[in-house]
């Protein structure tokens, strides 16, 4: 297969995959998609007062610092890289998100802590992953703008069950400004940013996030010049598996036959309700009956839609 190949069986997407990621990329997308929403565990610390679950979540992350020997290794518990200050949140704010996210589903007034403090600590790992990248500058909206408008990112709410809506539109991309002029700690800072803003999204918090991806049947090849293909794991790691908001759904139009052949190697570690929850929709009419269309962006793909105002930007 030439450089500008597209591969179109298994194991050439196997192998391009490891070619452009690395020999794990595959083991962590499956890590990703296996369980995205957590699990909750016989022994877990349930608590039904927010307050009680946030002293509880405290005294957990203070325990776990505690017990760590190595100064280097407990730095992520000081959550040094958290962006929540340029939203005008404390890390109570951030610690009460994971609480939400943790709510028992058969009685939403009790509250998971262990299973909170499972996903604060990857978010704990995930963070601290990053670097200076995140604090040098800031993570401020001023220092992101040009990245979050390079990448065209969109967010509505549903107006049916309240839930956030993050559209990505890989066809109305200006590709060779991206290559050119965003460089990949600038889409890193920009997701990072929005990502966060999702999470402190009162909305997101209590209905959940549903993606909207037209991929514009675009090719390996360019996906990963545009993004490498290990920031295009780290970021959805974050989105995805880490950001203490639940998936709702994940809608997928034109998607290209590489991406199908992916996710048909993921399905095999997915569970039935994640299977369900990735959707591949074949008509661009089926936007305008899933969707309203007030909250579908103007000019996204093949459809005219009519939302007046970003919810996040």
């Amino acid at each position: 297969m030439s450089s500008k190949e597209e591969p179109t069986s298994v194991h050439g997407v196997v192998k391009e995959l490891k070619k452009e990621g690395g020999t794990s990329f595959i083991k962590e997308y499956k890590d990703i998609f296996s369980n995205p929403n957590g699990s909750d565990k016989k022994d877990d610390k349930v608590v039904e007062s927010p307050e009680a679950a946030l002293d509880l979540l405290k005294s957990m992350i203070e325990e776990k610092k505690t017990s760590i020997k190595k100064d280097a290794k407990k730095r992520k518990f000081d959550f040094e890289t958290s962006p929540h200050e340029q939203f005008g949140k404390t890390l109570d704010d951030t610690f009460l998100a994971f609480l939400m996210w943790a709510r028992v589903k058969q009685n939403e007034t009790m509250i998971n802590v262990s299973k909170a403090f499972r996903r604060v600590e990857q978010y704990a790992d995930w963070m601290d992953d990053t670097g200076t990248d995140l604090i040098e500058p800031a993570l401020s909206y001023e220092s992101v703008k040009k990245g979050v408008d390079a990448w065209n990112m969109n967010s509505s709410y549903d107006s049916i069950d309240g839930s956030l809506i993050w559209w990505f539109d890989a066809g109305s991309l200006d590709r060779d400004y991206i290559k050119e002029n965003i460089t990949p700690e600038d889409s890193l800072r920009a997701f990072v940013w929005y990502s966060h803003a999702i999470l402190y999204n009162e909305q997101a918090q209590k209905h959940g996030l549903k993606f909207v991806c037209n991929m514009a049947k675009m090719g390996m090849i360019s996906m990963f010049t545009l993004m490498p293909a290990k920031l295009s794991a780290k970021l959805d790691r974050l989105t995805i598996g880490v950001l203490p908001i639940k998936m709702q759904a994940m809608y997928l139009l034109e998607s290209p036959a590489w991406i199908n052949i992916f996710m048909g190697i993921l399905g095999m570690f997915m569970s039935k309700k994640m299977k369900e929850r990735i959707i591949n929709v074949k008509k661009w009419e089926e936007v305008n009956t899933i969707f309203d269309i007030t909250t579908v962006p103007a000019k996204f793909g093949k459809v005219e839609g009519h939302l007046e105002k970003n919810v996040i930007g």
